[in-house]
């Protein structure tokens, strides 16, 4: 199609070039290029030539009314060309003098480099000594008979016959080409050409038709002679330089051209012949003609590159119509081959389309559910109008999601809006998944994890264990021994076995609450005595490593929090810190609420983590220690439980130098939700 493009985009340069040329050459008788080197301001070296030769002299016929001629009263040499001179003078800004000769001797005086310029018909003999300039005018070649002669009726009638002419004109060379044996007698000027006509002396004069017709009004002969109808020839007449001032050719056709743009030759007609006998080309139906033609043909290339187009384009119709047919096919396809419940919806709420999951779930066909109220058929969708799922992306022009319990089931409903090319959301997507087994799993996860916790946390809670029973049993020893019931020892050792117990106590506590499953529910939480409670349980292992434990935390900080989640996230970061300290270190946790959020950061002096691993800490199974030494859950445990609070978590660190986790959760006043 581009190529069909090209093409044309060539071919209507090309027609427009050429009708560009052929109608100057009717304008003005001169091509393209012509033109635009007429249309130059005179050059440097032309302006010097004028100014080095000085005055241009023209010399022609001296009686050739009334194109030129002396007039006998006023001695001034007149006419339509000495007209046309002075115009061109003013033009070319330089004086053109005139010089009436006798024809033949006016083209002996131009050959030989007398005269100037002369104005003359072109032709190939005259071309071998002159050159010539741009037409000035036109006129015809006729022949003049007497009324009563009946021999001579066109140019083939002249062979053998007495004729004529002035000397040097050009239409003895046009009839030596056409016809032989005339009998010419030559004379100086018309007028001598018409008296020997006149006199019987020839039976005809040949010539240019002003000059002829001019002296039939002067000899007042008009009755007795006749022009014949059919005229020899009609020529361009031009100025003609001599064969080596090429230089002055080149600025008489600017000359030419710009008197042409002006009509300066048929404002002169008008004053010599007014509009009857015009010396002036008419070309406006050649124009029209070719205007014409130059509308046509660019026509027909547009309408055979409209056609060509046309068969393109429904060809690329075809073609992306099945394309979009295949597509439609593979994405209708693809749509009813996933798992996931998939509804599109429209802005008022109607269905649109349904996946093969919704209409396996429904047992109905899709047509049957196209086009009705979704809330008909999926009521879930949303329990008032202000908590519609649908209702808020369409709102809001955002992805909403949600979960919800329908039927004993756990589903997470997801809404995406749908754009069309001008950005306007007339389509929601509803992506409805089963997550209840993904729940239940995440669930035993984390109790996993947990009981792994408590798995590490097994030998130091043993031995924390022992020494509270030790005291018990040197305790009851005392007693069985003080049989006397000594009140003083008896007190110490009750004291003693009252304190131990409580210990014990509080050990088994802190298991039994870490091990318990997960709860979803807020509970208030002082901050300072949660994080002392979770350091109690790893305070062995730190106390083996020795590890310095600093809590910066104010005593009255509280907060209303999910405390299970928050145990896991203390735990496994607290776990993370004392394994990257083996050699010792110190453990800095500081808590602060600024801003409407919590900020807890676990601070290590521990071997750090490697740069290229930040991108990977949070991942599922991904650990860096040892085999049997971890199972890469841990910080997966604390991201998750983070954005399930609403939080984000980050992490600083640089090898050999520490690492530093900073937990940011949305602050509730304890206020805010009662006790």
């Amino acid at each position: 199609m581009k190529r069909r493009i090209f093409y044309f985009i060539f071919f209507f340069l090309l027609i427009s070039i050429i009708f560009i040329n052929q109608y100057l050459r009717i304008e003005y008788n001169i091509n393209l290029y012509e033109f635009l080197r007429n249309t130059k301001p005179l050059t440097e070296e032309e302006r010097r030539w004028l100014e080095d030769h000085g005055d241009i002299v023209y010399g022609a016929d001296n009686n050739a009314p009334p194109l030129r001629y002396v007039d006998p009263g006023s001695g001034q040499y007149r006419g339509v060309v000495i007209d046309y001179l002075s115009a061109l003078s003013i033009e070319l800004g330089t004086e053109i003098k005139v010089k009436p000769l006798v024809w033949d001797e006016a083209l002996k005086s131009l050959a030989q480099g007398k005269t100037d310029i002369c104005d003359m018909y072109p032709s190939e003999e005259r071309s071998k000594v002159y050159l010539f300039s741009d037409p000035i005018y036109y006129q015809r070649g006729v022949i003049l008979v007497p009324n009563d002669n009946n021999t001579i009726l066109s140019l083939k009638d002249l062979s053998g016959k007495g004729l004529a002419a002035q000397k040097g004109d050009y239409v003895l060379e046009f009839l030596n080409s056409k016809v032989k044996d005339i009998d010419y007698t030559l004379t100086s000027d018309y007028l001598e050409a018409l008296k020997l006509l006149k006199a019987g002396k020839v039976e005809a004069v040949v010539g240019d038709e002003p000059v002829i017709s001019y002296f039939i009004e002067i000899l007042d002969i008009k009755d007795d002679f006749k022009i014949l109808d059919d005229p020899l020839y009609e020529r361009e007449c031009v100025l003609s330089v001599p064969k080596s001032e090429r230089i002055l050719l080149n600025i008489i056709n600017k000359g030419i051209y710009n008197l042409n743009r002006k009509n300066t030759m048929g404002k002169i007609q008008q004053k010599w012949f007014g509009i009857s006998t015009p010396i002036t080309k008419t070309n406006f139906s050649e124009k029209m003609n070719l205007i014409v033609v130059f509308f046509s043909i660019n026509i027909m290339i547009a309408s055979s590159l409209f056609y060509s187009w046309n068969k393109e384009l429904k060809k690329e119709v075809d073609k992306r119509t099945e394309e979009l047919y295949i597509s439609r096919n593979d994405l209708q396809t693809t749509f009813d081959g996933l798992t996931h419940l998939m509804i599109v919806l429209n802005r008022d709420c109607t269905i649109a389309n349904v996946n093969q999951s919704v209409c396996n779930v429904m047992e109905i066909d899709s047509n049957s559910i196209i086009g009705k109220d979704c809330f008909k058929y999926f009521k879930f969708l949303y329990n008032r109008d202000e908590d519609c799922i649908i209702k808020k992306t369409f709102a809001t022009r955002m992805q909403h999601q949600r979960e919800i319990e329908y039927q004993n089931k756990l589903y997470e409903m997801t809404s995406f809006p749908l754009k069309d090319k001008q950005g306007s959301i007339n389509r929601v997507l509803v992506m409805i998944k089963d997550v209840t087994q993904i729940r239940i799993s995440e669930g035993q996860i984390l109790h996993s994890n947990k009981m792994a916790a408590v798995g590490q946390l097994a030998a130091g809670v043993a031995h924390e264990i022992r020494n509270p029973l030790g005291v018990i049993r040197n305790s009851s020893y005392l007693l069985k021994k003080n049989m006397n019931f000594n009140p003083e020892i008896v007190n110490t050792s009750i004291q003693m076995i009252e304190k131990s117990v409580e210990r014990a106590s509080s050990i088994i506590d802190n298991l039994l609450n870490f091990s318990r499953l997960s709860s979803t529910n807020l509970n208030e939480v002082n901050l300072l005595q949660f994080i002392e409670g979770i350091i109690e349980l790893n305070k062995k292992a730190m106390m083996k490593q020795s590890i310095i434990v600093n809590v910066v935390c104010d005593p009255f900080l509280k907060c209303y929090l999910n405390v299970e989640a928050l145990k896991h996230i203390l735990i496994n970061l607290i776990s993370n810190a004392i394994d990257a300290m083996p050699k010792g270190g110190t453990l800095t946790i500081k808590c602060c609420s600024n801003g409407g959020q919590i900020s807890i950061s676990c601070i290590d002096t521990g071997c750090g983590i490697d740069e290229k691993d930040f991108d990977k800490i949070f991942n599922p199974f991904y650990t860096t220690k040892e085999p049997g030494k971890g199972t890469g859950l841990g910080l997966f445990i604390v991201y998750d439980e983070v954005q399930k609070m609403g939080g984000d978590i980050g992490v600083t660190s640089s090898v050999n130098s520490g690492t530093t986790f900073t937990v940011k959760l949305p602050l509730k006043e304890v206020e805010n939700h009662g006790q």
